[in-house]
């Protein structure tokens, strides 16, 4: 029985996935009596990932479906935080699922950190299938790492526990980023950001593990090298505008590696490579352009 503040508040965001978002739920629920809850945030366009859900949690307790009106899964995320009663928030995507030992591993380190760490911990790649490509956002370095300050790579993965404390610290999700608005991604780089730069730690840790599934089709993934840049051109953009150097460092740096990567690909004749690189190049230009839009116009990051 999930008590009145559980150690863990777990969200899931989801969309028009009903298949993969049950399995996350089955994955999660499975992992026994932990003291958490499981709140999954939908925002699809009919009740097929509701029932769904409902049939993979099997009347737990635990879950909680609720519907978040709008686009974007930095709105859904925030809606979340509003309804999350645990300690932690953690956060994994629909298209992960949790392998045995996920929570445990999590409660071992939410215990062991200090009262401004956050933890993320492996996404590691699931089995790729005939026709189907690699997932993004995996992290599997087998070594624990501490990181401060400025870094010089994003840490944010979707296998993530952080203090609901840090939400009062550093504010939620930026609303202009992330999967479902004109600048598909970058929320989660720039929340570790603000995270790090508010003096928290965050914590790599190898042991919880998630799965990211390899459900892509080879061309659905390289489609998605352009919303990656736009995303992250944004996130650059929000940044730059504070007259922050190490961002302009970051985004220099990111646009002379994606150009020579782009150079090298073609020069070995490897032609669909190359125009992957292109086309993250020119969705950082494209990213950074829209996010300055937006903040000439006023838009907040707290208001889409």
């Amino acid at each position: 029985m999930v008590t009145t503040v559980p150690l863990f508040s777990i969200l899931v965001p989801t969309r028009n996935r009903p298949e993969l978002a049950a399995t996350c739920v089955r994955s999660i629920l499975a992992q026994g009596e932990h003291d958490f809850e499981l709140l999954v945030l939908d925002q699809s366009d009919d009740r097929a990932t509701c029932d769904a859900v409902a049939a993979a949690a099997a009347d737990s307790s635990r879950t909680r479906h609720v519907a978040v009106s709008g686009r974007g899964r930095s709105l859904s995320l925030n809606a979340g935080i509003g309804e999350a009663r645990g300690q932690w928030i953690v956060m994994t995507d629909d298209d992960c699922e949790a392998e045995p030992g996920w929570l445990d591993g999590l409660q071992a380190e939410a215990r062991a950190a200090g009262p401004r760490d956050a933890i993320v911990g492996r996404v590691r790649p699931g089995p790729v299938q005939p026709g189907k490509s690699l997932p993004p956002a995996t992290i599997e370095d087998p070594e624990p790492s501490i990181y401060t300050g400025r870094v010089d790579r994003d840490l944010v993965y979707p296998n993530f526990a952080v203090p609901g404390t840090a939400f009062d610290a550093i504010g939620r999700f930026d609303v202009r980023m992330g999967v479902g608005t004109t600048l598909p991604g970058g929320e989660d780089n720039d929340f570790g950001y603000r995270l790090l730069r508010a003096g928290w730690r965050i914590l790599y840790r190898p042991g919880p593990t998630v799965v990211h599934c390899a459900w892509r089709s080879t061309e659905e993934r390289a489609a998605l090298k352009r919303a990656y840049g736009t995303g992250q051109g944004a996130f650059y953009a929000k940044h730059l505008a504070s007259a922050d150097p190490f961002i302009a460092y970051r985004f220099a740096r990111d646009v002379l590696r994606t150009a020579r990567a782009a150079g090298g690909a073609l020069i070995r004749g490897w032609p669909a490579e190359c125009r992957g690189h292109l086309d993250y190049l020119a969705g950082l230009f494209v990213g950074a352009a829209r996010m300055t839009s937006l903040m000439a116009r006023g838009v907040r990051s707290d208001r889409a």
